[in-house]
């Protein structure tokens, strides 16, 4: 199995936040006024998106795909017994499964070739000027707004004592620019195997990025999408394409959802 780097392919885009968004952060801890559950923001002080919580639900939709119709895909257990996730227990099983060649995973007594990852997702960061001075006229916070929520008793109807809590969210329409996931490509078949990073993202876009999805958080949209090919060769010459004429989706569109459709075109370009 040859390792020796081909080509790194750059994918950049927006995320844009479609429901009310919370991925966790510090606490600010125990003072009047604070918040229950806080977002996790920037040394400025704003929300951003960080690259592990993208990249880790990402894997996580994929290995769900991947499961149907495969009884023994899970089989990773945890401290307690329970499974938990999946990996290969052979050369063969991984040479065919696009969760581990994409994320990668270590080299064991079974796994002998090597592993690296293929994916690298970087952290996104908050466009300002998409929190508007309307949205800023009605957030509690300079760039987010604060929602209360509260358990039921579904007998009586009632809220139950000491539920009330606050929880800050990325507010709807707010955007996150500089999103940047480089893939790098070490032979055919990983060029293959791209296609289920933009099918990825596809699933993301029907679930939930974050924290309390199932009321309604962390929906989100991939937008004005840009694909770049960069062979080796590219950058022992210093002509590294990262401009939007260079783009080699140019005509097959910006959403996950158009580039899957167009990948065997997409693919072709991956010349070299």
């Amino acid at each position: 199995m040859n390792h020796s780097l081909i080509g790194k392919v750059i994918i950049k885009g927006q995320i844009e936040v479609k429901t009310g968004m919370r991925i966790g952060g510090a606490s600010e801890g125990l003072k009047i006024g604070g918040l229950d559950l806080n977002v996790i923001t920037d040394p400025e002080g704003k929300p951003y998106i960080p690259g592990s919580s993208l990249k880790g639900k990402l894997r996580s939709l994929l290995e769900k795909k991947e499961a149907a119709n495969k009884p023994d895909f899970w089989n990773v257990k945890d401290g307690k017994g329970n499974l938990s996730g999946h990996k290969c227990k052979s050369n063969e099983q991984y040479t065919r499964c696009p969760v581990c060649r994409i994320w990668g995973i270590a080299v064991s007594d079974k796994i002998t070739v090597p592993t690296p990852t293929r994916l690298l997702v970087s952290d996104s960061y908050l466009d300002e000027e998409s929190i508007t001075k309307e949205m800023k006229d009605n957030l509690e916070l300079e760039y987010t707004e604060v929602k209360y929520e509260t358990a039921i008793n579904r007998l009586t109807g009632t809220a139950l004592l000491g539920s009330l809590r606050q929880v800050e969210r990325v507010p709807a329409g707010a955007r996150f620019k500089d999103m940047e996931l480089i893939y790098n490509v070490f032979d055919d078949q990983d060029k293959e195997f791209l296609k289920q990073v933009f099918i990825a993202m596809e699933l993301l876009e029907h679930d939930y990025l974050g924290g309390m999805g199932s009321r309604g958080y962390g929906r989100v949209a991939f937008n004005n999408i840009e694909v770049f090919w960069n062979k080796r060769e590219d950058y022992e010459n210093g002509k590294i394409a990262l401009i939007p004429e260079r783009a080699i989706n140019k005509d097959l569109g910006t959403t996950p959802a158009e580039i899957v459709q167009k990948f065997e075109e997409l693919k072709k370009r991956l010349a070299g």
